[in-house]
């Protein structure tokens, strides 16, 4: 499958028409008979990318995606030769030191029932309490003989507690809301200790048994299944969210439940196309800024917003990896890397490398990834400071992967890439870098969106919410029936401060805008302030200053994705597609689908 989900429409069409007539006889490249392994050696190992990771024990789990890799007696992969879907469940034991050269991957048999179909680029998530993972949707191989569930399917694998496991399909308290919802790819999801969150996503035939071949369905709003209940739930928005990232914060939360809350990144809102195809029209594309975040709190469903201090990642950026560790002073430091980003060029890859820390919202610059530019990688914090990261792509599956069988290994404290896991390592510790900002006292020149937010995340801090950028969140649960003086009283709201908001915005985009795209173009730190050069070089002697991406091209983001506090989130502000993924009138039962597709 194309690493990108910006594919030909047409390509996809022939190719699967020729493999369902028998007429092409490969798959992504390689003869159908050959030989292939889910773990190659390393001499054959070419790439992985578009996996799943889970670390629950002692184990790191791998599950899905797709691998490139030599067969007999290639020495390299030949022009068009791509990839294979993973059959099997892997395992990493991380109660030892690693090199990732040598590291045994252990293939876990899935030959049982209730192995998913594989697939790539699925929701994924994990529960801790009883050891299990997970697996919902994901693009499905275009194989002659691929598999595909009639009805959606939540797959489940329970661990063994030594590097095993066993699959199940986890059948919900409330089974008709599968029939009602698509299974869908490129969503962003998080869970909390009981609670999945599904925010957005595609849906098309190579997702969905139920779908036409050539359309394209968007995924509005988000879906919660609730893992003790088993209860699927539908949250409404007319928001659509494609290739965000989701990453789940025990320690700051809205409520008395102490859930968390639930930070959304990047990605982008699309628009379908109207001249009938049912693809996406990218010229309509909005776009996620990485310096205006969105924190959702999974115990009342409101979505917030919050502008973050210090040079932000260059958006746009969809695909990238985020994990994070508890810091001893309360807060939480989360590393994001990689990332495509679909503009100038559908296949522009991002090599950097960047830390968030909370409670200040303050993007850190960090070293950039040794082993090159990928993008639909995983990644999971593992021991008590180091972050595993699995596979990427770089676009392509020729290209072989710098990083020995697609394992990298960030070291947290001292902001350290290498190839290796320290199962001994100490606690984490933050950088100097973000431990001074704290120290000197940014922490209060913080400008929060609302006291609420300040409430949550920074109790004691004397800086003052900013008067131009008032949180507005978006609750999230089913419609309520509101009157029509609701209705009136809410324009009324919008109207103002649209107004303000273009005052803010002209004065924003003159000023705050020149000076960071004066940084984007340069690649120089000389456009920001003396604060700003702190935080991005590291600190004195600590990180050397890198310059911009080569080939990166500096770019506007959509006017809607500045920091406006009414976010493109906001059904009130635009019509959208209806409720989260919701299926036409039509066949549903399996008897019904037998006969509309002439089985």
């Amino acid at each position: 499958m194309p690493v990108v989900f910006g594919w030909h429409l047409r390509s996809r069409v022939i190719r699967a028409a020729l493999l369902g007539l028998g007429i092409l006889q490969l798959h992504h490249g390689f003869v159908e008979g050959q030989k292939t392994s889910d773990s190659p050696p390393l001499d054959k190992f070419v790439r992985r990318g578009l996996a799943r990771v889970a670390l629950i024990g002692d184990y790191l789990y791998i599950e899905g995606g797709e691998i490139s890799q030599l067969v007999g007696d290639q020495k390299k992969l030949e022009e068009g030769s791509q990839s294979t879907y993973l059959n099997s469940t892997l395992s990493i034991d991380m109660s030892k030191s690693w090199d990732a050269s040598t590291v045994p991957i252990r293939i876990i048999d899935n030959k049982i029932s209730g192995k998913p179909p594989a697939r790539s680029r699925p929701s994924f998530w994990t529960n801790q309490q009883d050891g299990s993972f997970y697996v919902w949707g994901g693009m499905v191989s275009y194989k002659k003989n691929r598999e595909m569930p009639r009805v959606p399917e939540l797959y489940k694998f329970v661990t063994d507690g030594s590097g095993g496991g066993k699959w199940s399909i986890e059948t919900p308290s409330n089974p008709g809301f599968l029939r009602t919802v698509y299974l869908t790819e490129l969503a962003a999801f998080a869970a909390t200790n009981e609670t999945a969150f599904i925010f957005g996503g595609l849906a098309g035939d190579w997702t969905d048994l139920t779908i036409g071949w050539g359309r394209t369905e968007l995924a509005t709003g988000a879906i919660a299944f609730n893992m003790k209940t088993k209860v699927f739930e539908q949250l409404t928005s007319e928001e659509t969210l494609v290739g965000a990232v989701a990453e789940h914060i025990p320690q700051f939360s809205f409520g008395s439940q102490k859930q968390g809350v639930i930070l959304v990144m990047g990605g982008y809102n699309p628009e379908k196309r109207v001249d009938g195809n049912g693809a996406i029209d990218y010229s309509k594309v909005q776009y996620q800024s990485l310096d205006n975040l969105t924190i959702f709190d999974p115990e009342t469903r409101e979505k917030h917003y919050q502008t973050t201090a210090g040079p932000a990642p260059p958006s746009p950026r969809e695909g990238f990896c985020v994990a994070g560790f508890s810091t001893k002073e309360g807060g939480y430091d989360m590393l994001l890397f990689g990332g495509e980003n679909r503009v100038p060029e559908p296949d522009f890859r991002y090599e950097d490398a960047w830390i968030l820390s909370l409670p200040g919202f303050v993007w850190t610059k960090a070293p950039n990834m040794p082993a090159g530019r990928r993008a639909y990688h995983h990644c999971k914090p593992a021991g008590k400071r180091q972050v595993v990261s699995i596979g990427g792509t770089a676009p392509g599956w020729r290209e072989p992967d710098m990083a020995p069988q697609g394992l990298m290994v960030f070291d947290m404290s001292s902001m350290t890439w290498k190839y290796d896991y320290d199962a001994n390592a100490g606690d984490y510790e933050s950088p100097q870098v973000i431990k001074d900002w704290y120290k000197n006292g940014s922490l209060n020149n913080v400008k929060w969106s609302s006291p609420k937010l300040q409430q949550v995340f920074a109790p004691g801090s004397s800086s003052n919410p900013s008067p131009d950028n008032t949180d507005s969140p978006i609750t999230e649960i089913k419609p309520s029936g509101s009157g029509i003086s609701t209705g009136a009283v809410v324009g009324g709201i919008i109207g103002g401060l649209c107004s303000l908001a273009l005052i803010a915005a002209a004065i924003w985009f003159f000023h705050f805008r020149r000076r960071k795209q004066q940084f984007l173009r340069t690649g120089s730190h000389e456009a920001l302030s003396t604060s700003d050069k702190e935080i991005y070089t590291g600190g004195p002697g600590n990180i050397p200053l890198q310059e911009a991406e080569a080939g990166w091209k500096p770019h506007e983001i959509a006017s809607s994705n500045g920091y406006a506090e009414l976010s493109v989130f906001s059904p009130a502000l635009s019509p959208g597609p209806p409720q989260y993924s919701v299926r036409p009138a039509g066949p549903q039962s399996p008897v019904e689908l037998d006969a509309y597709y002439g089985r």
